[in-house]
């Protein structure tokens, strides 16, 4: 998995709160020190990369997916003296959860004593660890209180790093949507704006700093500089919004907030930001 799982841009949007489309994926697991973890990747995917296709690992009355698990199974490894191993692929149904494929089958003589040693592995593995502190609908996206790095090649591990993201914090406007929608309506100022009938929608982009403080807004789908204006100028004045860190840097994340002017239903907010992950956009990398 290369680190660009967690520093992505996407051009779609959704909803902050609604979770729909793509969904977080069931995690591989890793066996290390006596600890079975989690990680954010696939190194199946990566054997199977340039074949145009892949065994079906469980037979068709097994094989199946969900938005959950697109890959259709979620594989067990195992770090012994510094390499690792494949030691288990599994049916990702609920129904048949326990199903295991045929590691011989697959293998053949690569598969000893129900191993195999995983030599094509070269990459960068991620393993959440603690307290979920940004949960992303989508992908890996999803923040951490610390993350472990795990570096192979060609099957060996070369080193682990250890990451601490616990300076992040959750903004209490983007968790809580009502006193977000009733701080916005008080913050308008009718008296410099012209009289409208029906509702004005002025979409904003906004970033905050390491500080929690919005520093960056812009209009990207505007009416006019009257409403405009004062849509950047309200969304600014919120007093604090979310701090990111992942991989133990600060990250700059872009959301997206229709800013809804409307004098006779006030308050009908959502958030918006590109689909992340999570993944969640994150503006472009971490504040190095």
């Amino acid at each position: 998995m290369k680190k660009c799982t967690h520093f992505y841009t996407l051009l779609l949007w959704t909803l902050l709160f609604f979770k729909g489309f793509s969904s977080s994926q069931l995690p591989d697991l890793l066996i290390y020190k006596g600890d079975t973890i989690p990680i954010y990747a696939n190194p199946l995917e990566q054997l199977y990369a340039k074949s145009s296709s892949r065994p079906n690992f469980f037979g068709s009355k097994h094989e199946c997916t969900s938005t959950s698990c697109w890959r259709g199974y979620y594989a067990e490894w195992e770090i012994i003296s510094n390499e690792i191993y494949l030691t288990g692929i599994f049916s990702c149904c609920e129904e048949h959860r326990e199903t295991k494929a045929d590691l011989k089958e697959l293998f053949g003589n690569q598969c000893v004593n129900g191993k195999v040693k995983a030599v094509w592995v070269t990459d960068t593995f991620i393993s959440p660890q603690g307290k979920l502190l940004h949960y992303v609908h989508m992908g890996y996206g999803s923040i951490y209180e610390k993350e472990l790095e795990f570096q192979f090649k060609e099957g060996k591990l070369l080193g682990i790093k250890s990451y601490d993201n616990s300076k992040s914090r959750t903004s209490f406007y983007r968790a809580n949507q009502k006193a977000l929608m009733k701080f916005i309506d008080r913050k308008i100022n009718w008296s410099i704006l012209p009289k409208i009938k029906g509702e004005i929608r002025v979409f904003v982009q906004f970033s905050a700093n390491i500080h929690g403080l919005i520093d960056r807004a812009e209009v990207i789908r505007g009416y006019n500089k009257y409403f405009d204006k004062e849509a950047i100028r309200v969304v600014k004045s919120i007093p604090q919004w979310d701090i990111l860190y992942s991989h133990g840097k600060f990250i700059r994340m872009n959301y997206i907030l229709p800013v809804i002017f409307n004098t006779e239903k006030k308050g009908n907010y959502r958030v918006k930001k590109p689909r992340n992950s999570l993944h969640s956009h994150r503006s472009n990398k971490a504040i190095r």
